[in-house]
């Protein structure tokens, strides 16, 4: 991800914690939940924060780097850690929410927040293998009938019709796990109490082509329902004192 993109997911975070009331004072602790190779947690800490990252993947670790354990998604910190917990474009890959939540709640302080965001279940074109609505269906005869109409992601190009299904169909049934709007409340409610899905605010604040939708947003209530519905969704929580 370019720097100057990293930058502005940032500014995003902070901007939408601010729609709460919330800023981070310099140094806080934050934990990149679901890391990658840790781009966002360089940019927490060239920020001025003591910025942490941890991912299933991650085979070599670092001090602020390190490993989560499957299936549990235990991370490898002391409870009470972090005074923000984030994820983007993660939680649509956790295969168990409830315990994701848990561990979330667990490593963060007393009156610490959570942000998370992250495709819609019913999203149009399915971001990581491009097929429509494959968030919700995701049977081999839809992949199939995409695959042979064309449909390929840019590391799919030359592969056959048969060959791209069957791999669509392991990747969305292993690797991802779209839940309903009730799903995700029920999921984390369970652990925080309160769950306030913050895609009002996420949407003021975006950037790019989406500043348009934002700005008609501001006059068309409907808009942010839709945008929540069928693009992106993000949760806010807040741990109890």
């Amino acid at each position: 991800m370019p720097e100057a993109l990293i930058t502005k997911h940032f500014t995003l975070h902070q901007a939408i914690l601010g729609e709460f009331g919330v800023v981070l004072p310099a140094g806080a602790k934050v934990l990149d939940f679901g890391c990658g190779k840790g781009a966002m947690v360089e940019e927490y800490v060239r920020q001025g924060f003591a910025g942490y990252g941890c991912d299933p993947r991650l085979s070599d670790e670092t001090g602020r780097l390190r490993q989560m354990k499957a299936p549990d998604y235990r991370t490898p910190f002391p409870g009470n850690t972090f005074a923000f917990v984030f994820s983007d474009q993660v939680m649509e890959h956790v295969q168990d929410h409830a315990a994701a939540s848990a561990e979330i709640l667990r490593v963060l302080q007393p009156g610490g927040v959570s942000l998370h965001i992250f495709p819609s279940r019913w999203k149009p074109l399915e971001s990581h293998v491009l097929v429509p609505f494959a968030g919700v269906w995701q049977n081999r005869a839809w992949l199939s009938l995409w695959a042979q109409m064309g449909v390929r992601t840019s590391a799919q190009r030359g592969q056959s019709a048969q060959e791209i299904s069957a791999k669509n169909y392991e990747y969305l049934n292993t690797r991802t796990n779209y839940l309903s709007k009730k799903e995700l409340l029920h999921a984390f409610s369970e652990q925080f109490g309160a769950v306030t899905f913050a895609e009002r605010e996420l949407l003021k604040h975006t950037y790019g082509g989406a500043r348009k939708l934002a700005a008609l947003a501001q006059r068309i209530g409907l808009i942010a329902p839709l945008y929540a519905a069928f693009y992106s969704r993000a949760i806010f929580l807040r741990k109890r004192e």
